[in-house]
């Protein structure tokens, strides 16, 4: 399962998404919607900064979690799940976006503990085969996702992280902003 581990403030964010929307391949979803919503899927960066707080987190939570669908690689899935109103605030459901070969993005940023850690994922097809007794009738079969289409915007996206990094923690990419920050004496989380 290939992921790269990252620090990114919110400028940092901003270079990885448009970097997504304007130079990969792949189509962008929430990854859970808001409660009671439909599921969003974004064209830029723009719309993903109009409905969450990118690169601000509580805690140590990422501050958007989102899931690639690269172009011809498969189809997403899109769950209902239902909530439970009374520990929701009167929400009785949302939407999650599910796929055998969905590209995991969750960014991190800036909280009260330091820089929280951004990351990118997906599966791969020999772990998706496993599971997909499991899930196959929620998720399809794992054959009918191309993986060379995963693997390759997976690889395109990581690359593009390392480059613009300015440093490394450890073996985490250090984007710009983030390695300011932390110069500046601010922690990763």
């Amino acid at each position: 399962m290939p992921n790269c581990d990252f620090y990114a403030l919110r400028e940092d964010l901003q270079l990885v998404l448009d970097f997504v929307f304007e130079r990969s391949d792949c189509r962008v979803f929430e990854h859970y919607s808001l409660f009671d919503s439909s599921l969003a899927e974004f064209r830029s960066t723009d719309e993903i900064e109009a409905r969450y707080p990118l690169g601000v987190c509580s805690g140590t939570a990422p501050s958007v979690l989102l899931q690639l669908l690269p172009e011809s690689a498969g189809e997403l899935v899109v769950e209902r799940a239902s909530l439970n109103p009374e520990k929701c605030n009167g929400a009785t459901f949302r939407h999650i976006a599910s796929g055998w070969g969905l590209i995991q993005l969750q960014l991190g940023g800036a909280s009260p503990r330091g820089i929280v850690a951004s990351h990118t994922n997906h599966n791969s097809e020999k772990r998706a085969l496993a599971w997909e007794p499991t899930y196959a009738d929620v998720l399809g079969p794992v054959s009918a996702w191309h993986w060379g289409s995963v693997e390759s915007s997976s690889r395109r996206i990581n690359a593009h992280i390392r480059k613009v990094a300015s440093g490394k923690v450890g073996s985490r990419p250090l984007l710009p902003a983030a390695a300011s920050a932390i110069a500046a004496g601010t922690s990763a989380a």
